[in-house]
Parts: structure tokens; sequence; C-alpha cells
């Protein structure tokens, strides 16, 4: 592929959305922005939504500090201008991890984590949900002085055994439940194992502070075996027949410093039924260290797996139709170098076309390209830029598409003096 360089110049502060369903506009009205919000040194950029009535978007991130984390979440217009900014402020350390939209009532829920204050690995004391409406404020709070004083009632997500150490990276709201994927472990340094967790909020009050506990209904597996495996995504079902599907990586030991066998990356598991038990994991990938990066259901019913091989500038995108429980079968690859080491999100045009981010790490900085696939999963040729920045990192976290073939990008600034910025742009690509 040929790089193109998109660069953006920014220095005055203007300030993984769910695919809005947006009317098309004339080319001559096509909305763009550029707009960085909440600059300071410490803001890390999360997660963002689109808004069902199409006024704009909802942004979460973080604001840390090396004793604090307090939630941030910032209402955004149609046209990228902030309208208001919260600052969740508690006395825990709280860290926002997924955002998702409520269709049922038009309200948002947030997935975070409450971690020790030592914060080792992994240390996650709880599991928290919060509650907003809108335009971002969050229940049951006083907000009168949002950027100050912002508060929400938080409610706890609960396991029945209380000895086990649960993070859950992503969740889905379905119908009255929420079901919330991660890891399970028995100890701080123990396995891991993957884990689903489902919880009943039909009766759950974010306006009361009374019952701040949610007890999970259901957990799968029943009797976890621990053999370092997590879940890491959870969409709605591909087909009628599967409920949801979760998504995740299976890694392999090396105890005694030998050279290991391969990891199993990717996996799958597709519920039928709430209540039906988990099954084994249905492997998709190579075994070539495959690190899942994200999946993508298309328009034409294929899915787009997407990632990256384990301590490689080799990225990989595999195509490949509903395969219930037949693994590998009928997958086709493709693995390009020289875009990235991290997949971090993908999306489709209007064409049908495969949009991927991807993210370049290094000790010096950070930087992320965009790319576009065929529906074959070819590289399209001259369709990718390298997405930069005055900002010493810039690292692309969600993309999302628009009518017309417009892409949303979320992203994390850094900036030559240590400041960071939360980032969001429209561009038509």
């Amino acid at each position: 592929m040929n790089r193109n360089y998109f660069i953006h110049i920014v220095y005055i502060i203007l300030f993984s959305l769910v695919s809005c369903n947006l009317e098309p506009l004339p080319a001559d009205q096509l909305p763009s922005f550029n707009k960085l919000y909440r600059v300071s040194e410490d803001i890390e950029a999360v997660d963002f939504i689109c808004k069902p009535d199409q006024s704009g978007y909802i942004i979460i991130g973080n604001l840390k500090s090396n004793d604090d984390s307090d939630i941030i979440i910032i209402d955004v217009g149609i046209d990228g201008m902030q309208k208001n900014l919260y600052r969740v402020n508690t006395e825990e350390y709280d860290e926002a991890v997924s955002i998702k939209l409520n269709e049922d009532d038009n309200s948002a829920l947030i997935l975070a984590h409450r971690i020790r204050s030592n914060q080792i690995q992994d240390g996650i004391d709880q599991n928290i949900i919060l509650k907003t409406n809108l335009d971002g404020i969050p229940f049951g709070g006083n907000n009168e002085i949002p950027e100050d004083s912002s508060s929400a009632i938080i409610k706890i997500l609960k396991s029945e055994n209380e000895n086990s150490i649960i993070q859950l990276h992503d969740f889905l709201i379905s119908g009255q439940n929420i079901i919330g994927v991660g890891q399970i472990r028995e100890t701080n340094n123990g396995n891991t194992s993957r884990v689903t967790q489902i919880f009943d909020v039909s009766s759950v009050d974010f306006n009361n502070t009374i019952d701040s506990t949610i007890l999970a209904f259901r957990q799968k597996p029943d009797n976890p075996i621990y053999n370092n495996s997590k879940l890491i995504k959870i969409k709605e079902g591909n087909v009628p027949s599967a409920v949801y599907e979760v998504f995740g990586q299976n890694e392999s030991e090396n105890p005694d410093g030998e050279e290991r066998e391969p990891s199993l990356n990717i996996s799958w598991d597709a519920y039928t039924d709430l209540e039906s038990s988990a099954g084994e994991p249905i492997f998709i990938g190579t075994d070539r260290n495959d690190v899942f990066g994200d999946i993508l259901f298309h328009s034409n019913g294929k899915n787009y797996i997407a990632g990256n091989y384990e301590n490689s500038d080799t990225i990989f995108i595999i195509t490949k139709d509903y395969t219930g429980f037949n693994n590998n079968r009928g997958q086709e690859i493709y693995s390009l170098t020289g875009y990235g080491n991290q997949v971090t999100s993908l999306s489709e045009d209007s064409d049908g076309n495969i949009i991927m981010s991807t993210i370049v790490e290094s000790e010096i900085q950070n930087t992320s390209h965009i790319l576009k696939f065929s529906q074959s999963g070819q590289p399209i040729e001259g369709q990718d830029f390298e997405f930069k920045s005055t900002g010493l990192n810039n690292t692309v976290k969600k993309i999302e598409s628009e009518p017309g073939n417009i892409l949303v990008i979320l992203s994390q600034k850094t900036f030559d003096n240590n400041s960071t910025a939360i980032g969001l742009m429209k561009i038509k690509f």
C-alpha cells in the first residue's frame, strides 16, 4: 500500500461510537471538525457513543494522578463543540472502561473499575456501573457546578463468590440485563480464566443510594479452568440464534523458560440462550501468537476479525463467514507490516469497505494509521494515512463510520510539554 500522510497541526485548544444512523447530507453540507477537550497532564480518552437523536456524542475518559482517578463525561454537539463536561469526583480510584447506549430509556451506562490504592497489576477492587442521561449528566448526583463537584449514584457489580478477583473488560445491555465479560482469578498472581457474568438491572434505581450492589445471577463458566484466558469484547449475536457472542484470548505459558507453544489468542463463544452453559472456546486465526484487536459484523453477513502477531509489527485481518463451531474452516487471512503493532478498531463505511485503525507503539512516540480494506479483506491501494499531530504521542482509540463515508475518530494526544487531551475528529475518508 502507498502511504499518504495525513498531518494536522493543532495548537488552538477547541476542544467505539456505536455506528450512527444519521440521514445522509449533500456533499457540500457534510460536517467535519477537529476538536480537543480537557487539556491537562493526566487526561485519558476511553470511549464514546452517538446520541440516538443524532444531536452529538458522549465521550468518556479518566482524569488521573498518582493517587486518584476520576471519570470524565463530555457532552459534545454534532459539530464537535463541547456542551458540558462532568467529573465524577469520588474518594476512590475509578477508571472508566466502556460506555453503551440504553435504548429502552434513552440513557447511557458506563462500566468502570475501582482500583486498589496500591494499584498493583489487575488490582481491581470492584467493577462498577453508573448511569447518565443523553446530556451526559450522571444520575443521582449534585451537578450544579459540573466540572468541580459532579457526583453520581454508583452501583457495584458483585459476584456470589466474594473471594474471586474479577475484572470486566466490556459489557452488553440485553433487555433488563447487563452481560459483562472479562477475566476471573483466585489470587492476585494466579492464572486467569475467561468469565461472563449476567446482572438483572430491572429493579435498580440509579437515583437511590440505598441499594448499592447488583448481584450476578449467572456466571459462565460455572467452574472456571484457570488457563490464562480472558474475554475482551462482547457483541450482539450475528445470527438470530445467537443472543450474544464473546471474543478474547487464550495465552500459553512458559514457566520454565523454554520455548512456549503458540498462543491461541482469538476465540469466541456463541450463546444461543441467556441461561445456556458455557461451551468450549472456538479458536480462529493462526498459530503465530495472534493478539485479538477488534471484530466487525459486516452488512454482507461476513465476520472480519483483526489483530496483530505478538511482538511484531505485523497486523492481520481475517475474513470469514459465520462459523458456529467449525473453527478455522473457510477463513481467509491477509497480513501486512509497517502499519502498527496493535489494532484498535474496525468499522464499515457507506460503500461496504472495512476501515481499520492501528497504533505504532514505541519508546519514543506513538503514532496511528487508518487503513481501508475491500470486502474480500484486501487493502485498497492509496487508501491509508498516518495520523499525526503536533503531539509527541497520538493514539487512535476508536473509529466509527457515518453516512457519506464520514469517519469519526476518538484519539488520545500527548504534547511536547507532557500535557494531554482527548481528541475527536470527523473527516471524509
